[in-house]
């Protein structure tokens, strides 16, 4: 009896107890996301797209590193490193990183040929950097240029990095001409390796070789009338023709004459002003270049001139042409090279009036380079024609030509010109 009191009793307590408690009921509900915090920045040189915030614990989230110009990305630091971009993060706790950058930097290498030097040889630059770059030759050689990453015949430059270069300094050994030769005239120019013609043809390179201001020989001009004359004119293909030209004799003060023929297609004033305008020209000629020129040819018509059989042969279209060539008025330079044809050539080329076995020798000392491609093409017709107004260039009146054309000259023909000088040519008019 007394048990069953005691379970009633307990019982009673237990349904009180549970019935008045102020204790809340647990809560059973587990499914409240964690959320943790991520912070984003940037060094110097470039941004990110996001700067963080708060996510979800285990969300994924990626960020984009973008490097400024100039700049390269160089990877992560912080709670993340490594240098993947994008990036992508677990938010397993909360999270600081940065987006490093550095400033771009390229390789600079630098060489020089024998006969010199520079001042750099290599280096790590950043980029957009400005490198003075100065190349000195040694004494007996010159610079040539440079090569590679640049290209510049200017001994100082100044090199942007904004890549990797690779850049050379060329040097070459100055050459002058052996003291031994028999003009004994010396030449001192830089030495220049030619695998090709340096020009196409000489009479345009310059029109200031012999210019109006130059003195002529010219003495006297007298008319004779018209006379039966064989002449030849380029028009139409070429042919000889049988007219009555205006003939004008010609006197100059070395004593040498010249018979100026000009076609009646101009009227005889036209004529007159024509054979005054062609006496000065011929005049301007030396004794050497002008000694076989007996007559000249002048017909209209803008047809090339031409040289050979005692004459000069003159289209004046071509005078125009001539006169108004982009170089300057190459006239004077172009009689040259006719009046070459003339007096020159007969002499000295085989099987002409010598064997020409002193011109072959020193076009083999030349190493077989001829100074134009039209030279090249025919060689016993327009090597010398070609040279000479070159020649009168370098030996008379260097400074009217730039020192790289002198240079070229001297490195293709230096042979033939110390051949010329040999010969001792009447040239006195260029040295008055």
């Amino acid at each position: 009896m007394k048990k069953l009191i005691l379970l009633f009793g307990i019982c009673m307590v237990m349904y009180n107890c549970g019935k008045d408690s102020d204790e809340p009921a647990p809560n059973l509900n587990t499914n409240t996301a964690q959320k943790f915090d991520l912070a984003v920045s940037a060094s110097e040189g470039g941004s990110v797209d996001t700067s963080g915030g708060s996510y979800d614990s285990n969300s994924s989230v990626t960020i984009t590193a973008t490097p400024s110009d100039e700049y390269e990305f160089t990877g992560w630091s912080g709670n993340a490193s490594g240098s993947s971009n994008p990036l992508t993060i677990i938010m397993n706790g909360n999270i600081n990183i940065t987006a490093n950058f550095s400033v771009i930097k390229y390789s600079l290498i630098v060489s020089a040929s024998n006969g010199g030097s520079v001042n750099l040889t290599e280096g790590d630059y950043s980029s957009q950097t400005s490198i003075t770059l100065i190349a000195t030759s040694n004494e007996g050689s010159y610079f040539v240029g440079w090569s590679g990453s640049v290209s510049s015949t200017e001994n100082s430059i100044n090199v942007i990095m904004d890549g990797d270069k690779i850049i050379s300094a060329v040097f070459e050994e100055s050459i002058g001409a052996n003291e031994g030769n028999e003009s004994n005239i010396q030449y001192t120019f830089n030495k220049i390796d030619l695998d090709k013609p340096p020009f196409d043809g000489t009479i345009f390179i310059s029109g200031d070789i012999i210019t109006s201001s130059d003195p002529t020989l010219f003495d006297n001009l007298e008319y004779k009338g018209t006379g039966a004359r064989q002449m030849y004119d380029r028009r139409n293909g070429g042919a000889w023709i049988n007219i009555e030209p205006y003939l004008f004799d010609i006197s100059f003060s070395d004593g040498l004459k010249t018979e100026i023929q000009i076609n009646p297609e101009f009227t005889l004033d036209e004529a007159t002003l024509e054979a005054n305008k062609y006496a000065i020209l011929i005049g301007q000629l030396p004794t050497a270049l002008r000694k076989d020129v007996r007559t000249m040819w002048i017909h209209k018509g803008e047809e090339a001139y031409g040289g050979g059989n005692n004459n000069l042969l003159v289209h004046t279209g071509m005078s125009k042409v001539y006169e108004n060539y982009r170089t300057g008025n190459v006239i004077e330079e172009t009689l040259i090279h006719e009046a070459t044809h003339t007096s020159i050539d007969a002499y000295h080329y085989p099987d002409r009036e010598t064997d020409g076995a002193a011109w072959i020798d020193a076009v083999s000392k030349d190493d077989g380079c001829y100074i134009s491609t039209y030279a090249r093409d025919y060689p016993y017709r327009e090597d010398l024609a070609e040279l000479m107004p070159l020649y009168v260039a370098v030996r008379y009146f260097p400074d009217r030509i730039s020192s790289g054309t002198r240079d070229k000259i001297l490195s293709c023909n230096l042979n033939r010109i110390q051949y010329l000088d040999s010969l001792k040519l009447d040239m006195s008019l260029y040295q008055n």
